[in-house]
């Protein structure tokens, strides 16, 4: 056998014997970011009882950490975060109207992984505050807070200790919040 052939097959064979889970993190303890978009839809309500309909995207952003067990056919964890869903405003003449709403949420976590490759959905709550106010013809602030149901789903590739994520969130605020975005997160 010629000599470069050996070598490739040497390479081949070694790294055939590392164990896949060497391209990833096991489970445990992870902190991240992430930034993406989020769809804010509420009703404020005017003086006279009318309704202005705001259905506005803005940037959005979130930190988050939790634990994940890695069990042989599944991962189960919890994750915990804050999210900020930005500042939308909306309007037409005469009217303007801007929210500010931001929450802290938890999460039950499930997924399936494949080699580096991950889906994962996610089930919990989010205690959130939206803080408003309109200006114009109706000039008022309305401050508001509750705790909703949210759901997510994602998908994730994992490097070494670096999880690199996109996912989509839905939380039942109001009249529905839903954020879309791309992150990182450190397992250690």
């Amino acid at each position: 056998m010629n000599f470069p052939l050996k070598r490739a097959l040497t390479a081949a064979l070694l790294l055939g014997a590392l164990p896949m889970s060497q391209a990833h993190a096991d489970g445990g303890w992870y902190v991240g970011v992430s930034t993406g978009l989020a769809y804010v839809e509420l009703d404020v309500p005017g003086n006279d009882g009318d309704v202005f309909g705001f259905d506005e995207s803005e940037p959005a952003w979130k930190v988050f950490g939790g634990y994940i067990v890695d069990l042989p056919l599944v991962d189960l964890g919890v994750e915990a975060g804050y999210v900020d869903f930005g500042s939308p405003s909306a309007g037409f003449p005469g009217f303007r109207a801007e929210a500010d709403p931001t929450g802290v949420n938890l999460w039950g976590v499930a997924g399936v992984d494949v080699g580096p490759i991950g889906l994962f959905g996610k089930l919990g709550a989010i205690a959130w505050d939206l803080d408003g106010r309109t200006s114009g013809i109706v000039n008022q602030s309305f401050d508001d807070s509750g705790t909703d149901l949210g759901l997510g789903i994602g998908a994730k590739f994992m490097l070494l200790s670096l999880e690199f994520r996109a996912e989509y969130e839905h939380y039942q605020i109001k009249d529905g919040v839903d954020m879309v975005s791309v992150g990182v997160n450190w397992v250690f």
